[in-house]
């Protein structure tokens, strides 16, 4: 499967670049408290092996802190994962449980985020971010803000992870609320992905 420009930047600045000996990116390493919810998924629609699991810690309905791991993951879902746990942290669980994963609209701050941070990647002005430049600047409080995010600019390998990183964060705050995890939606592969294996 192909990596898209951005998904290459954004994996390059916020994970590559925070791991090595001795560390790790922020949002995939455990929680300093106890979880309150804990979710997985395998998240690619045409076969693979990503496995993320949320780690959320939640209180008063909204998310206090949220991480994740990846097992076999691909820089698309490392990519999504950590934007998602970025975008998440200090949401109310009603706004988040609202969103309809396979809305297209509902992906919309989510690849805010990550065109924010390679903008020249895609197709964005020249010199707007740098490496240092963290994500968490777009308005976290005001839900019924939508970044203009060109349809042209979206890259389907983050689409296809954002969706499982959604599905997997309502997952985990319904494990915390102690309710039933719904059945997983019919997320499309991404456009360019290898045809699963005949069995």
């Amino acid at each position: 499967m192909a990596v898209s420009a951005p998904v290459r930047a954004y994996y390059t600045q916020h994970i590559v670049a925070q791991s090595g000996r001795g560390r790790v990116p922020s949002n995939f390493r455990p929680l300093e408290t106890p979880a309150t919810g804990k979710s997985s998924v395998e998240g690619c629609a045409g076969g693979g092996k990503n496995i993320l699991e949320v780690f959320l810690v939640g209180q008063d309905e909204r998310i206090v802190d949220l991480r994740a791991s990846c097992g076999l993951c691909n820089p698309a879902m490392y990519a999504a994962a950590d934007i998602v746990c970025e975008w998440g942290r200090g949401r109310g669980f009603s706004e988040t449980l609202a969103l309809d994963p396979l809305d297209p609209r509902s992906l919309d701050p989510l690849f805010a985020r990550l065109l924010a941070a390679a903008p020249r990647a895609a197709g964005g002005a020249a010199g707007t971010s740098s490496p240092n430049e963290r994500h968490d600047e777009m308005p976290a409080d005001r839900p019924d803000v939508r970044p203009d995010v060109r349809p042209d600019v979206r890259p389907d390998d983050a689409r296809e992870k954002f969706q499982y990183c959604l599905v997997a964060l309502q997952n985990a705050i319904h494990v915390h609320r102690g309710e039933p995890i719904p059945a997983l939606p019919t997320i499309a592969p991404q456009a360019d992905a290898e045809p699963p294996l005949a069995e």
